[in-house]
């Protein structure tokens, strides 16, 4: 990092404030109020709306997508990157307006820049000066001074990982929380697993808990690394669509592996409660005020008496409350974590915190997996089941 975080964090919050407003306008300035969007689907389509509305000069769109080359959206053209940055990339700022999980900005603004475009900017600026219609799926996207009103936590989180990885992961995700820069997010993985053979390894006498179960992905997983099955897996899923093909799923395998997998359909939080939960048979199912009636439980109550070894969690957000509703199991069981913190643009810094206040002597790693900030996960490992051991 060239900056340091705890440089980078002193910056008073009603300067952030201020900063977040005047983004988008003063990189518009340096290039005379000239800008190039690269990535013509929705956020690039509504980019071009919001940018009109504030007078600049939207000369083309483009993208990699070769069947939009020549169409054109609103007037405006979509033009092949080669042909974009040859006109435009010395004197307007090419914005990136691509964010999925399929999708690494370091990847793209390393092709812009080979093309000659010498202004290349995430979509920060433009999410920043119109919060509230940029972005639907917000997930970590909220504005930064939210998170300079919590840098002691921050800073106090920085200093909590066991090795070098997952230090860089943690301070590439606090500039881009802060600064919209996400040149220093992790790059393309060779791996995607919620079980890193490096850091610990699943052992047949394992008892699995799966908050997010979905169709049973993970449970395929884990069989794959203990073909026999574990000594217990709890798959729990709130979302009825896939909770039919997880028990699907669980029907077509062998009996003696079949009898130690438990379906469970309910929600997991913070204490006893009744949802409203989609179930649209999506990854991204969550709890939503349209959604259907569904028992929460905290891990506490429904584990109560069920001991737990490893335990996954990929719920969309409430993955901090969960872990609050499980405080005497963590200590009980001391299990192996993996915990999803990139659903909430606190989540990275304020779980692992939470962690290690329940379990202090656990390591604990951040891995990601998919494209910008996508899938970044928390793994808390017991010293005696660390598998790899890397001095931060």
């Amino acid at each position: 990092m060239p900056v340091s975080l705890s440089e980078m964090l002193r910056e008073p919050v009603d300067s952030v404030i201020d900063r977040e407003r005047r983004a988008l306008e003063d990189l518009l300035r340096t290039r005379n109020n000239r800008a190039v969007l690269f990535g013509a689907g929705t956020l690039g389509r509504r980019a071009l709306h919001l940018l009109k509305r504030l007078g600049a000069e939207v000369l083309a769109l483009s993208d990699n997508n070769s069947s939009a080359w020549g169409t054109s959206v609103d007037g405006v053209p979509v033009l092949p990157p080669a042909e974009a940055a040859s006109l435009y990339g010395a004197n307007a700022v090419f914005f990136v307006t691509i964010w999925n999980d399929r999708h690494w900005f370091s990847e793209t603004k390393a092709q812009l820049t080979h093309l000659g475009c010498d202004c290349v900017s995430t979509y920060a600026p433009i999410h920043w000066r119109f919060p509230e219609t940029f972005l639907t799926l917000r997930l970590l996207n909220e504005p930064p001074h939210r998170l300079y009103r919590d840098a002691e936590s921050v800073l106090q989180a920085q200093s909590l990982w066991a090795d070098r990885e997952s230090l860089h992961i943690y301070q590439a995700n606090i500039a881009w929380r802060a600064m919209g820069d996400a040149s220093e997010l992790p790059g393309r993985p060779t791996v995607f697993t919620y079980f890193p053979e490096d850091l610990f390894c699943v052992a047949a006498e394992d008892t699995y808990l799966d908050c997010g179960a979905f169709d049973g992905d993970t449970v395929r997983e884990v069989l794959a690394l203990q073909p026999q099955g574990l000594a217990c897996i709890y798959a729990v899923e709130a979302d009825a669509v896939s909770f039919a093909k997880l028990e699907t799923f669980i029907d077509g395998l062998p009996a003696e592996i079949r009898a130690r997998i438990r379906p469970l359909r309910f929600a997991v939080g913070k204490e006893r409660s009744v949802l409203r939960f989609e179930s649209s048979g999506s990854l991204t199912s969550k709890a939503s005020e349209e959604g259907a009636p569904i028992d929460c439980f905290a891990i506490d109550e429904a584990f109560e008496d069920k001991p737990l070894s490893i335990v996954k969690m990929d719920i969309e957000g409430a993955e901090y409350d969960a872990l609050r509703g499980s405080a005497r199991v963590m200590q009980r069981d001391r299990p192996i974590l993996a915990i999803c913190v990139y659903h909430t643009q606190s989540d990275i810094w304020r779980i692992p915190l939470l962690v290690r206040e329940m379990l202090p002597a656990h390591n604990l790693y951040l891995r990601a997996y998919e494209g910008d900030g996508f899938q970044t996960v928390l793994y808390a490992v017991p010293p005696e089941r660390v598998v790899g051991k890397t001095a931060a």
